[in-house]
């Protein structure tokens, strides 16, 4: 039987696998020669059935008509075109055919050859073989064409993509799309669309989410189809690598504050291009560095070896990657993955975001993961966020970022948060504002606890900084400077994660500082508040959550650094300062905190009011109904002055209690006409109760006394000074009768004063 197969296949070369090598210089050749190469894939339908049904003879009969009626019927179908290369046995009724064609080869010209012989070799086959009570024995065919790049790999990609075409029918929608597919692949026409991740607070863009789209108007236009496709093809990885070249390619448009997350399957994840290619000196180009890229670790798949995911994880760590776990709380293994991987973010899948503001559970759920996050220093951010309510829930619970229609569609720019959105951050902003209990407390500015540091000029080399840190091992920070201006922060643990990877040394060591130093540090005024530069400092990521901040004077000029543990540090005896300064009935600042304030405000260069309050009559009151009811007026009035700064002030308002019936209390200067006015009109409403408790035929009533002086830029240099003024204008105040307010140029022009009288 095989002298007489080897006769049939004379006119062309019959080969096993063994005979790769050779088909390769086959290959070349005509390729090198300018002709096209396809690979024609064909087998029998369904042929296990048959050895099921009828015994294994008839099935090896089967295959032995086959073979013999292969060569005559390629030969019939194929060279109308081109020219037989070779057939080759795969397994069992598998079959590669390779055809060269001389000129150009469309799909349709390999799809109709195709359907010829799909025709041709079921027509012959089921001419010799007959079963009794059996449908016709059908063919399958498929084919892929061999680009040349490198052969081998193609030969055997070439079958699984052909396999893969088969399995449909050449004749089939399918079939088409599956071709359509594998040309898209071959051409890398995958697009990326943008979706911006938006800090809630302020509505600023974290960054955006890079979301793969197939060509308009084709099958593949969205992502689900898309990957579905890439799964059936078994081309995961192909399509992941061409989508992560493309959202690199946007890396220009980022800010050094911002962040490009990119999605990142487990199976595809040791990616030799994100891991050892040009990604490093991309973002050395784009003045940015790996922590502007977040690695999305999406949970479509279930993690099978988390010993060998945690070490190629460490690997894109040690390059300064950030990681964030995707569609956490959807299934499989959320969980499991957080503790394996320690994330630098954790995405809240939109399953468990959908209607959470009608759904009690899933708000429990949330504030579980949001106190989570919190005490292992990782954000959140909630995913699908679709609605107002939605997304007022999300932010009542604590969670910082959110991405979804609501706040903003993926685009193919980088798009900002919605104006609708917009508009509703910025009512919560308010609202949180307006919800506050207390007033705003301003710390001691920057000087305080001002530190010095090592710093260079930009076109100094790396290796000259890791001199230094290697010589000063106290020395955890260099500053960039040009010209004097701060441009740049290296910290010690950077470098050397940097310099500590496979290619490091090599690729930094001798390359001037600018290519490696982070360009977007926390900067501070040497005025700025303590507290207010404490907040910015532990918003920031994981990775420069403990930077140095650069304090920087009037002109941009460096001055020097604050450390974060020394930030912490003063912000912990500030508080300790304010609790035991505070006034034990009001709760409100005391004498120290109000000279701290004073002078602090006075540095500053905005037009501010200070406001002496002090009530009239309360000392009789107190001694005829006894300290409960003093007590109550006092607190009374210190509740009042809250509601005055919540409805009407700057929202930067600061309220303290000098002591006794004394207050004070600091406004922009264009709050102040709004904001005196309720005082007045509401004064004697606040007492309503207490007269009607109290009045005993007496007609005494409360009234207040507002004194107000203008501190304008340069006006005072001390709080002294200021209380010197205030204490002057509060006796020309009291002068008038009923709750009266005086600035301060009002008595020197002896203008008109407004009074209102008690009820």
């Amino acid at each position: 039987m095989l002298s007489t197969l080897i006769k049939k296949f004379r006119r062309f070369p019959y080969f096993s696998l063994d005979k790769r090598q050779w088909m390769k210089n086959v290959i070349r050749q005509e390729i090198e020669k300018g002709r096209n190469v396809v690979m024609f894939y064909v087998d029998i339908v369904k042929m296990t059935e048959v050895e099921q049904r009828y015994g294994d003879t008839s099935a090896k009969r089967v295959l032995h008509i086959f073979e013999g009626i292969l060569p005559g019927v390629a030969r019939q179908a194929f060279e109308i075109k081109g020219k037989i290369l070779a057939i080759q046995k795969l397994w069992g009724d598998d079959f590669a055919i390779y055809v060269s064609f001389g000129g150009q080869v469309s799909d349709e010209d390999c799809r109709m050859l195709s359907i010829h012989f799909q025709e041709l070799a079921e027509r012959q086959l089921n001419r010799q073989v007959s079963f009794v009570n059996r449908e016709d024995l059908r063919v399958h065919i498929g084919y892929a064409t061999i680009a040349g790049h490198d052969i081998v790999r193609e030969m055997y990609t070439s079958v699984k993509h052909a396999v893969h075409m088969a399995k449909y029918g050449i004749t089939s929608e399918k079939y088409t799309h599956m071709t359509q597919f594998h040309k898209l692949l071959a051409e890398e026409n995958v697009n990326m669309h943008f979706m911006p991740i938006i800090h809630l607070p302020d509505g600023q863009a974290l960054g955006w989410e890079a979301l793969a789209r197939g060509p308009q108007n084709s099958p593949f236009a969205t992502p689900a189809t898309l990957f579905s496709y890439a799964e059936e093809t078994d081309t995961v990885f192909r399509l992941e690598h061409i989508c992560r070249k493309r959202a690199l390619e946007q890396l220009r448009y980022l800010n050094p504050n911002e962040k490009l997350f990119i999605n990142l399957d487990p199976r595809a994840i040791d990616d030799p291009f994100l891991l050892r290619g040009k990604v490093q000196s991309l973002l050395a180009n784009y003045g940015l560095n790996p922590h502007n890229i977040v690695f999305e670790i999406t949970e479509r798949h279930a993690i099978t070896n988390y010993a060998v995911f945690r070490k190629i994880i460490e690997e894109y760590r040690k390059k300064g990657y950030l990681i964030a776990v995707d569609d956490a709380g959807a299934g499989y293994s959320s969980l499991e993955s957080i503790t394996e991987i320690y994330p630098d973010f954790i995405k809240l899948d939109m399953s468990l975001i959908r209607n959470i503001d009608v759904d009690p559970i899933k708000q429990a759920l949330l504030e579980t993961f949001v106190s989570f996050a919190e005490k292992v220093n990782c954000k959140i951010i909630a995913e699908g966020i679709e609605t107002e309510r939605e997304l007022e829930t999300l932010m009542d619970v604590g969670v910082v970022y959110g991405q979804g229609y609501y706040l903003g569609k993926p685009d193919k720019g980088m798009a900002q948060v919605s104006g609708q959105a917009m508009n509703f951050l910025r009512y919560m902003q308010e609202k949180q504002r307006d919800g506050a209990k207390e007033t705003i407390i301003v710390a001691p500015d920057m000087t305080e606890i001002l530190a010095k540091t090592i710093c260079v000029e930009k076109h100094v080399r790396v290796r000259r900084v890791h001199e230094i840190f290697e010589q000063n091992q106290r020395i955890e920070s260099v500053v960039v400077l040009e010209e004097g201006r701060p441009i740049g922060l290296v910290m010690r643990f950077s470098l050397y994660q940097i310099l500590g990877g496979q290619y490091g040394i090599a690729l930094y060591y001798e390359r001037p500082v600018s290519h490696i130093m982070n360009t977007n540090p926390l900067k501070a005024s040497k005025n700025d508040r303590l507290d207010e530069v404490a907040k910015r400092a532990m918003a920031r990521d994981a990775y420069h959550l403990y930077d140095v901040v650069i304090i920087v004077g009037e002109q941009n000029e460096y001055l020097g650094i604050v450390t974060v543990q020394n930030l912490l540090d003063k912000m912990a005896s500030i508080k300790l300062e304010m609790a035991s300064s505070a006034n034990p009935l009001t709760g409100l600042p005391g004498n120290v905190q109000i000279e701290r304030e004073l002078n602090g405000r006075i540095k500053q260069r905005e037009a501010q009011m200070v406001i002496y309050c002090d009530l009239d009559r309360f000392k009789w009151f107190n001694d005829r109904y006894g300290f409960e009811v003093g007590d109550q007026i006092i607190v009374r009035t210190a509740n009042l002055l809250r509601d005055a700064s919540r409805r009407f002030g700057s929202g930067n308002d600061f309220i303290g209690h000098i002591g006794g019936d004394d207050f004070i209390l600091i406004t922009a200067a264009d709050h102040v006409d709004a904001l005196v006015t309720y005082l007045i009109d509401s004064f004697s409403s606040y007492f309503t109760d207490i007269y009607e408790k109290c009045r005993m035929g007496d007609d005494v009533q409360l009234s207040m006394s507002m004194a107000g002086v203008d501190l304008g830029p340069g006006m005072f240099t001390s709080a002294e000074a200021v209380a010197r003024r205030a204490a002057d204008v509060k006796k020309w105040a009291k002068s008038y009768p009923g709750t009266v307010f005086v600035r301060d140029r009002e008595r020197e022009e002896q203008a008109s004063v407004e009074t209102a009288g008690g009820c």
